[in-house]
């Protein structure tokens, strides 16, 4: 019995020594996985959950909010893809550190989260304590890949040439995905706050620099770029009207 409170008391002394706990926010659009990772960390000692979202809308706004240390951020997320979502954090919260959790281990899912902000990326069917080690890692100002994931995809981070995708605005990037959600130019209007006219003069701006001319064309570039990601599963709050 003493055995185990020395090394209760052992725990609490290193927590305690680590200094203030890290702010963490979740983003994943199944509520059972964000609260197992809440549970996990909390265990620690070292991280303080003060947020979580399943709506790729809505995580910079609320991000904002509470100002988080570090983002844990799925790349499946409706609304707007977790690539993306990296791209707005990096623009409006510079000092937040993004990590991916994904269960996508391919490499061009790897290399567009870093290149658009994300500091590590971890599979899903990671250890536990590989999630705490990630975390402690990203903020101590380090890139983190995890196991299972080619470490040579650091030095391929750098490519010669601009996608037509990145010169997407933030926007035109969540018009982008409500279109291949299915939504209509007057649902994307009333998930956005914005007008009609509005939304199709983006959808006619973003098929232009992607150099497409039909929706079918356009959807299937976005799947065959980004994946499937679970489609039309949530709604976005009114503070993800907010432009990114």
């Amino acid at each position: 019995m003493e055995k185990k409170q020395d090394r209760s008391a052992l725990g609490q002394e290193s927590a305690q020594s680590a200094g203030p706990k890290k702010r963490v926010f979740l983003a994943d659009d199944h509520r059972l996985v964000r609260e197992g990772l809440a549970a996990l960390l909390d265990r620690t000692g070292q991280f303080e959950v003060v947020g979580q979202c399943g709506n790729g809308l809505d995580v910079v706004d609320q991000a904002a909010k509470l100002g988080p240390d570090v983002v844990v951020l799925d790349v499946e997320l409706p609304g707007l893809n977790g690539i993306d979502v990296c791209h707005g954090l990096k623009r409006k919260l510079p000092d937040t550190v993004v990590l991916v959790l994904s269960m996508h281990d391919d490499e061009s899912f790897v290399i567009r989260a870093l290149q658009n902000g994300a500091r590590g990326y971890l599979l899903k069917d990671s250890a536990g304590s590989d999630l705490a080690e990630a975390i402690r890692t990203v903020m101590a100002g380090q890139m983190f890949i995890g196991s299972g994931i080619d470490k040579n995809v650091l030095s391929r981070l750098h490519r010669p040439h601009v996608e037509p995708y990145d010169t997407l605005t933030s926007r035109e990037r969540q018009v982008l995905q409500l279109i291949a959600e299915g939504k209509t130019n007057r649902k994307i209007g009333e998930a956005l706050g914005l007008a009609v006219k509005t939304v199709d003069t983006h959808r006619m701006r973003l098929m232009r620099k992607l150099e497409i001319h039909d929706q079918t064309t356009l959807v299937k570039f976005f799947l065959k770029r980004n994946g499937v990601w679970h489609l039309g599963s949530g709604d976005a709050s009114p503070d993800s009207r907010k432009q990114l």
